[in-house]
């Protein structure tokens, strides 16, 4: 048997409960490979599967290739991490009432500008839409990610380098370690498809995924970027993860400095997660940083439309495990962790730690808090179809009428197996600083309706909604035009709905995430700029609505992000 024996196991009972058709996983001390699976299929209607040659696409990881690149232009010389960015692009200029922004606060994210929504392939004319958008607070001083904003940082790379990116990476990062193709292709191209994993999506992209729905080939795309458009093998991303575990040296060869390396992975803002990385964590320079179990670990994650990757560097025990798989959604920190510990247990001869449990979203230790009688406070409470029972089992929970349990999104959102539910998930929600930490929750919205549980008596004045103080004001008649489904053809962000719940609006997302939205004017009219966030919290994300046609806007327009339009009624 197998040394690692447990973790081949514990990878394929993993695969198939996110589930994933395929994946690559390697794990690499300071000098070689100590652990490699692949597992599953790259491709399944050709019962082709995942080898070592096969590549997948990284994504976000790929940021920090970017930043490496920018930082040995850094050391000659050739750019000014304090400088204005303008000084070296002089055509981004956006209005701004704070200070300048610099390349140290798009390397981490600091700037003050949006996420993006890939509304162009052209990543140079989404970069230009930035001047836009004016930045939402002093550079530096809060984080807020942006996929534009590495966009622009590939831009800076090309027009310094005075080349290609594409070449820039190969030149300065893959091929002085020894990383050439097929191993791994800078951009992602027709050219390469052949030797690359598909990507899978689920069937409906308009809500959250439930278990057992159905994967589909997720649409191609050509991309060549500086927020990730590399395609590799795992080895090959091995080879990447061995160059930080050694300081930015690739044998007796520095790519950097360690002054530079230092300064790449020192966290330039703190963040928090709640319980994904087990600890507040921060953002350096296209790397995270983090503390975890007296361990200091690094890297980053990285999503494409049908893949999702991750690169974990456990510096402490000098191991990183690269996990990268066909399909989206899975949480991957969990299995690169274990990969890590499985191997630093073989390489001490102690025996391998058990597995983590595998992702079960129907399980919720603290079901009793869920359970009850809910009712729609805006009809008769006496109709059995106004009211929502929600009954526990122990470890889970089901709502009356449908026999499957209800599965956890995140936090304390449920999607509900039964497409007479869709697209919307179940919110619980409790007044905050009124109910205990283990105490009952109170309300349920299930898009824009609210159920309050039986026996609990409306808060005065309504707006029923813990996000705003009770006495905001109501909603202006206009809004009535806004809620509705809107579209676009942008391959990452396809679509999106506007709720109005309780005379407030609220932006749902289909992965089942939801947030409110503020008008930017005193007035509140319909046609003014919203920002995608809670009254007083600053923002770079702006939604405006318009034209308004037969009582109902036919567009979303976002800041600097691109137009999406209502379908359907």
């Amino acid at each position: 048997m197998s040394d690692f024996a447990p973790l081949d196991a514990y990878l394929r009972r993993w695969r198939q409960s996110v589930p994933i058709p395929g994946l690559a996983l390697a794990v690499t001390d300071r000098t070689r490979t100590r652990y490699a699976a692949s597992i599953g299929y790259a491709n399944v209607d050709a019962r082709q599967p995942v080898t070592s040659a096969t590549t997948f696409q990284i994504g976000s990881i790929g940021k920090s290739m970017t930043a490496l690149a920018l930082m040995q232009l850094v050391e000659s010389g050739r750019l000014d991490l304090n400088a204005p960015l303008r000084t070296h692009l002089p055509w981004f200029a956006p209005a701004s009432q704070y200070g300048p922004i610099a390349l140290k606060h798009l390397l981490s994210h600091t700037a003050g500008l949006p996420t993006g929504r890939d509304f162009t392939p052209a990543a140079r004319y989404e970069s230009y839409a930035l001047r836009q958008v004016a930045p939402a607070w002093e550079p530096g001083t809060r984080f807020h990610y942006s996929n534009t904003g590495y966009k622009l940082l590939g831009c800076l790379l090309e027009d310094i380098a005075r080349a290609p990116y594409a070449d820039l990476l190969r030149r300065r990062i893959l091929h002085p370690l020894g990383i050439d193709e097929p191993d791994a292709d800078a951009v992602i191209t027709h050219q390469s498809r052949h030797r690359m994993a598909a990507g899978y999506v689920p069937l409906h992209d308009d809500r959250p995924y439930r278990q057992g729905d159905t994967l589909i080939p997720a649409p191609w795309l050509e991309y060549g970027a500086g927020d990730g458009s590399v395609a590799a093998t795992a080895g090959a991303m091995a080879r990447y993860a061995r160059l930080w575990l050694n300081r930015g040296r690739s044998g007796r060869r520095a790519l950097i400095t360690p002054a530079t390396y230092d300064r790449i992975i020192a966290p330039a803002i703190r963040m928090s997660r709640g319980d994904r990385y087990e600890h507040d964590y921060g953002y350096g320079f296209g790397i995270i940083s983090h503390q975890a179990d007296g361990h200091h670990y690094i890297g980053h994650g990285g999503s494409t439309v049908g893949f999702q990757a991750i690169m974990l560097a456990d510096l402490t025990a000098g191991l990183a495990a690269v996990l990268l798989c066909n399909a989206g959604g899975a949480d991957t920190y969990a299995p690169a962790r274990y990969a890590l510990a499985a191997v630093a247990a073989v390489q001490t001869g102690a025996p391998i730690p058990d597995p983590p449990p595998l992702p079960d979203p129907t399980r919720v230790d603290d079901a009793h808090r869920y359970a009850g009688v809910y009712i729609d406070i805006d009809t008769d409470a006496a109709a059995s179809a106004n009211r929502l029972i929600v009954q526990s089992d122990g470890y889970g929970l089901r709502l009356c009428g449908v026999g499957r349990r209800l599965e956890r999104i995140a936090g304390n959102a449920f999607t509900i197996p039964d497409v007479r539910w869709d697209p919307f998930p179940l919110r619980f929600r409790s007044p905050p600083d009124t109910t205990p930490d283990d105490g009952p929750f109170t309300q349920i919205h299930h898009g824009p309706t609210v159920y309050l549980r039986e026996g609990v008596a409306p808060p005065d004045g309504l707006p029923l909604d813990y996000l705003l103080p009770d006495n905001a004001p109501p909603a202006p008649p206009e809004w009535a035009a806004l809620p509705g489904h809107y579209r676009s053809h942008a391959p990452y962000v396809s679509n999106f709905r506007i709720l109005l719940r309780r005379n407030r609006l609220y932006l749902a997302w289909p992965n089942g995430g939801e947030e409110l939205l503020t008008p930017q004017s005193s007035a509140g009219r319909a046609l003014d700029w919203f920002a995608v966030a809670p009254p007083g919290q600053s923002t770079p994300e702006r939604i405006r609505f318009d034209p308004i046609v037969g009582s109902q806007a036919l567009r979303a327009q976002w800041a600097g992000g691109g137009d999406f339009y209502r379908i359907g009624k």
